[in-house]
């Protein structure tokens, strides 16, 4: 874990609770089911934080460096309620975005995914439910993870890629960039948290095996086209029918310094990793949660946020291992 370097003048602190992995040993899991009922009751490990607002030192925080950057970004979508018009419009945007950012030779947008609810929605939807129904109210993930684990980023590359492709575009640099936008409306509850990448011990990661639903069962269905993949990919099928890989979940460690961005408007848009394949002591990923804001109530009007899932290809820049 390295030292940070994030220069500090008394930032807005925003006091609440982040949801951390539970150890095997005390009833935790090993295998989830995201989109199900026994998704959402889920138990995990409470821990009051202070997560800190970032906006007054955005400057300091970069892909490279933290795993995360603010950015401004007007996009000509606004509602999100057209698939086609989202994958026509704002996929070459995200596109062109990320490779401005980044100098990458290629993006390649895995998937997207449109929140609309609150917690209390989707618990309330799973309640009577046995826990392989599927939840259709898609609310804000409240647990502190990374989507995929560095193992499982190369899963859902072949699992997405046809493997010809894969193997060519793994020799040199690549990664997984999400990006995340409010839509609608300003954030005023459940907004993202970011973990700074130097404040994390990877000792703390927990590996978790998501088994997704079928193609066309709900939100996490649509992450991954599961195309074949090679043998040596153990977990990268779920039988014949849907995807399986894995994702980092965290445990807690006093260390780890969470940020936000206050009031985020439509017009803003977070940046983060999920893998990166360059180990040069850069930020390879980026732990996030959202979490409440402090008083807020567990109902009321939901956040309305899109985050589309892109991987991202150097070709000019060697891998290094």
């Amino acid at each position: 874990m390295a030292t940070t370097t994030i220069t500090k003048t008394d930032l807005p602190t925003q006091p609440t609770t982040l949801y951390y992995y539970l150890e095997p040993k005390d009833g935790g899991q090993i295998q989830t089911y995201p989109g199900t009922a026994a998704e959402k009751r889920r138990k995990h490990v409470p821990h009051h934080v202070q997560v800190e607002d970032m906006r007054s030192i955005r400057s300091q925080f970069t892909l490279e460096k933290t795993g995360f950057e603010l950015i401004d970004h007007i996009s000509k979508e606004k509602d999100f309620l057209d698939e086609k018009q989202i994958t026509s419009v704002y996929y070459p945007e995200v596109e062109e975005l990320i490779k401005k950012k980044t100098g990458a030779t290629k993006v390649h947008v895995v998937s997207h995914m449109c929140r609309r609810h609150t917690t209390a929605d989707s618990k309330s939807d799973a309640e009577g439910k046995p826990d392989t129904d599927y939840v259709t109210l898609n609310n804000p993930a409240r647990f502190v993870h990374v989507d995929q684990s560095y193992r499982g980023a190369e899963q859902i590359l072949y699992l997405n890629m046809p493997e010809e492709e894969a193997d060519r575009l793994t020799k040199t640099r690549w990664g997984i960039i999400n990006v995340w936008q409010p839509f609608g409306k300003p954030v005023t509850r459940d907004p993202l948290a970011l973990c700074d990448y130097r404040t994390v011990d990877e000792n703390d990661f927990r590996t978790v095996v998501a088994n997704l639903p079928p193609p066309g069962a709900g939100h996490y269905g649509n992450v991954s086209k599961n195309f074949k993949s090679k043998g040596k990919w153990e977990y990268s099928t779920n039988g014949d029918e849907a995807a399986r890989y894995e994702v980092a979940n965290l445990a807690y460690n006093k260390d780890q310094q969470f940020y936000y961005a206050d009031k985020m408007t439509p017009d803003e848009a977070w940046l983060f990793k999920i893998f990166d394949s360059k180990k040069d002591g850069r930020a390879r990923c980026a732990v996030h949660s959202s979490f409440p804001l402090e008083d807020q109530p567990e109902q009321g009007e939901a956040r309305t946020s899109v985050e589309v899932r892109c991987f991202v290809f150097w070709e000019d820049d060697d891998k290094v291992e």
